[in-house]
C-alpha cells in the first residue's frame, strides 16, 4: 500500500514554442529530468502545421504534481509554478489550469495583454467585418457518415430517412440491426421502446475523424477511440522498480479520462464487456488495441454486435441491405402500416407468440382479408343492434376493419 493517500485528477496541459516548432522532444526532456508521472498525446504524429502539443499531467487536490523519488516512490512536492519555470528555462510555454494564471517568461505577453485591454478584442471595423464574413463558414455543419447499431426494426429506418431527409440503408444480423446514412445535423438515438437499446452510433467525417455515441438507459455518452491512441508515458514503466508505483502510473494514464467509469455505468443497463471496450480506448503503448479500425471494431464487438454486421457497416463500396428513401411523412406512415407491426417491433421480441402470429397472418393476405371482413360484419351488427358502449365499440370496429381491408388490398396489389 502507498504510505500517503491523496486525491488526484488528470489535467490536459498544452505546451508550445515561440517559433512554432515541435515542442514535444524538449517537453519530454523536462518532464523526464523532473521524473514527473506524465504523458504526451499524439507523441509520434507528424507535427505539420500544429502550434501546440498536449500533455497529460496528474495533479493532486493541493495543486502539486506526482513525481518519483530516487527509490521510485511517489512524491508530491513539485509545484506547478516550478514546473512552468523549468519549461520557460527550456524555451517552452506551458499552459496548465493550476498555479500562476499566466505563464511567466512568455516574451511579449504583458504587451499583448495591455494592447488587448485597450481594444474591443476584435480590432478595427475592417477586421470585425472580415470576422463576420467568416462566421457562416466557421459554423457550417460538417456532413458525417453514420452507422447506427441497435435492436431497432426497419420502421426506424423509414423514420430516420424522413427526419434526416436522406437515404437510409438497413441490415440485420441476429437481434442486431444497422442503419447507415449521411447527415449534417446532430442525430439522436431515437427509440420507441427500451428493448431497442442500446443505440451505438459511429460518426465518421470525410477527412478521417470519427467518434462513437452510445445511448443507453443512463443517457448518451460520446467516446473517441483514437483520442488516446498515440499517448505515450514520459517515463519507461519497465524501469520503475516499485511495481505498485508503475501500476499507479499506468492507471493514471489509462483511466484518467474517466471513460472506464462511463462504460461501467452503461454496463449496468445493457450487456457490455467493459474491459474489452476499455482496451479500445486505452493508448496502444499502455496495452490498448493497435490500429484505428481494430479499436473501433473491438469497441463495437464488446456490446455483442456480430462481426459480419460490423464489417458491412464500414464497407462503403457496397449497399447494405434494404434502402429507404425520403418520400414524405404521409407516404412513410402508409408504408409502415402496409409493412405491419412486425417492422416496428424490437428485434429482441420477434420470437414472441404475438409476433409469430401476426407474421403468419401477414404472409397470408387472403386470410388477413377474411379476418378484416369478419371484423367489419361484427362491427356493423354491434353498431346497429346494441346501445351505449356496445354501439361505440361496434363503430370503432367498423373503422378499424375498413382500414385493415385497405391495408390488405394494398399488400395484395404490391405482391
Amino acid at each position: 500500500m502507498l504510505q500517503n493517500s491523496f486525491g488526484v485528477q488528470v489535467s490536459y496541459a498544452s505546451v508550445d514554442r515561440g517559433d512554432g516548432s515541435d515542442p514535444r522532444p524538449s517537453a519530454r526532456d523536462v518532464l523526464s529530468a523532473l521524473r514527473v508521472l506524465a504523458g504526451v498525446r499524439d507523441a509520434t504524429a507528424a507535427w505539420g502545421d500544429r502550434t501546440e502539443a498536449v500533455l497529460v499531467i496528474p495533479l493532486t487536490d493541493g495543486g502539486t504534481l506526482l513525481t518519483l523519488t530516487d527509490e521510485d516512490a511517489i512524491a508530491t512536492t513539485l509545484t506547478v509554478d516550478a514546473l512552468r519555470e523549468a519549461f520557460v528555462d527550456a524555451g517552452l510555454n506551458l499552459w496548465i489550469d493550476a498555479g500562476t494564471p499566466s505563464p511567466s517568461g512568455v516574451e511579449g505577453f504583458e504587451e499583448f495583454e495591455a494592447e488587448f485591454d485597450e481594444s474591443d478584442g476584435i480590432g478595427d471595423d475592417e477586421d470585425a467585418e472580415e470576422f463576420g464574413d467568416l462566421l457562416p463558414e466557421l459554423f457550417e455543419p460538417t456532413p458525417v457518415r453514420v452507422a447506427a447499431f441497435s435492436h431497432r426494426g426497419p420502421a426506424v429506418a423509414r423514420i430516420l430517412a424522413e427526419a434526416n431527409r436522406t437515404a437510409v440503408e438497413h441490415a440485420e444480423s441476429g437481434v442486431w440491426s444497422l442503419q447507415r446514412f449521411r447527415s449534417s445535423e446532430p442525430t439522436s438515438g431515437w427509440v420507441s421502446a427500451k428493448a431497442e437499446l442500446p443505440v451505438i452510433e459511429v460518426n465518421r467525417t470525410d477527412d478521417g475523424d470519427g467518434w462513437i455515441e452510445v445511448t443507453a438507459a443512463s443517457g448518451t455518452v460520446p467516446f473517441w477511440p483514437d483520442a488516446e491512441r498515440d499517448t505515450q508515458p514520459v517515463l519507461d514503466l519497465d524501469t520503475i522498480s516499485v511495481a505498485e508505483t508503475a501500476e499507479v502510473y499506468r492507471r493514471l494514464l489509462a483511466e484518467g479520462d474517466g471513460s472506464r467509469d462511463e462504460l461501467v455505468e452503461i454496463a449496468a443497463s445493457t450487456h457490455l464487456d467493459v474491459e474489452g471496450a476499455h482496451r479500445a480506448l486505452v493508448a496502444e503503448a499502455l496495452g490498448g488495441i493497435v490500429g484505428s479500425d481494430e479499436r473501433r471494431g473491438a469497441f463495437l464487438a464488446a456490446f455483442g454486435i456480430p462481426a459480419d454486421l460490423i464489417a458491412r457497416a464500414f464497407d462503403d463500396a457496397e449497399q447494405t441491405g434494404r434502402r429507404f428513401e425520403p418520400v414524405g411523412w404521409a407516404a412513410a406512415v402508409w408504408n409502415t402500416l402496409i409493412a405491419g407491426v412486425g417492422e416496428l417491433a424490437p428485434l429482441t421480441r420477434r420470437d414472441t407468440f404475438w409476433q409469430r402470429l401476426t407474421g403468419a397472418i401477414r404472409r397470408r393476405p387472403v386470410l388477413g382479408l377474411a379476418i378484416a371482413a369478419g371484423e367489419l360484419s361484427a362491427g356493423l351488427w354491434a353498431a346497429s343492434r346494441l346501445r351505449g358502449l356496445g354501439r361505440g365499440l361496434g363503430v370503432l370496429a367498423v373503422i378499424d376493419a375498413i382500414g385493415g381491408i385497405a391495408v390488405w388490398v394494398a399488400r395484395l396489389r404490391r405482391r
